[in-house]
């Protein structure tokens, strides 16, 4: 569901202090996030799990977790854990239930929400940390000063996170964008592990494309077939191995498709293009 970016209004359904190290070192079970949750680490040996990729945590880092994400934390780790409406929805705070299907969230598609990756490093560790502590202190005490303060320090620590955000998806991270074009280069013939590299570059998805596309002129998958095509123009040129062997060989189990894909990078098909090296 769209949400424009006048709407947004973040709202505390609840702030907690969590300790993992009090409890046995045992991965936790998975669940389904409902509703937008921040967890900033104090201190951490472990990391979260988010929908099948392993993110390792450092005290300092944030965990932004959405709607619909399955997560699964693996201790040691403590932190602050905020849950948040983000349309201001703060009736629901009063009966909410931490992880229940009941009254989940939608998840909204907004540029500044969308450009939250789901791990950020954050360079104002000690302001962060402060406006975790100063929410999680006045969450529950009354009067209409309290209220502004917890709503004020919200609005600000999500400010904070979007500027950091948007710093390190203009100016940052080029060395994980080439981390990856590194790995596709090395690992072209696997099936490629999208969400991981996403993961691993700190980047929110949408901004790992770009990034990649203006890195090489090209996604991440076009990359990989340019590099397998590559390959195939080497065994049809220097081999007698039958093209359906090299599509195979190239990552390509489709006899079709990996002709499709040939045809598309040389505008020829694997047999016309053996057979014009081959004179």
């Amino acid at each position: 569901m769209l949400l424009p970016t006048p709407y947004f209004n973040p709202t505390l359904l609840r702030c907690s202090h969590f300790n993992g190290y009090a409890a046995p070192l045992e991965p936790y079970t998975s669940r389904t996030v409902y509703e937008y949750e921040l967890e900033y680490f104090l201190r951490s040996e472990g990391g979260i799990v988010v929908d099948g990729n392993f993110l390792p945590f450092s005290a300092g880092d944030i965990s932004i977790r959405k709607p619909g994400q399955v997560v699964q934390g693996i201790p040691p780790y403590e932190g602050y854990i905020l849950l948040v409406d983000v349309v201001g929805n703060e009736s629901r705070a009063n009966q909410l239930a931490f992880g229940s299907p009941e009254e989940a969230q939608e998840r909204y598609e907004n540029p500044l929400l969308d450009s939250l990756p789901n791990k950020l490093s954050p360079n104002k560790k000690d302001l962060i940390a402060g406006l975790f502590e100063t929410i999680l202190q006045n969450q529950n005490s009354s009067g209409d000063l309290h209220f502004f303060q917890v709503r004020s320090n919200l609005y600000f620590l999500f400010s904070e996170m979007f500027q950091e955000a948007a710093d390190q998806n203009l100016t940052g991270n080029t060395g994980a964008i080439r981390g990856a074009i590194r790995y596709i280069h090395q690992h072209f013939l696997e099936p490629l592990p999208i969400n991981q590299l996403i993961a691993e570059s700190g980047l929110s998805p949408s901004c790992f494309h770009r990034r990649f596309l203006e890195e090489t002129g090209m996604t991440p998958r076009q990359l990989v077939a340019a590099l397998r095509v590559e390959q195939a123009k080497n065994l049809l040129s220097f081999t007698h191995t039958p093209i359906g062997e090299i599509g195979s060989l190239c990552g390509y189990q489709d006899h079709v498709y990996f002709s499709r894909v040939f045809h598309q990078f040389t505008g020829m098909s694997p047999s016309a293009y053996r057979r014009l090296t081959k004179k």
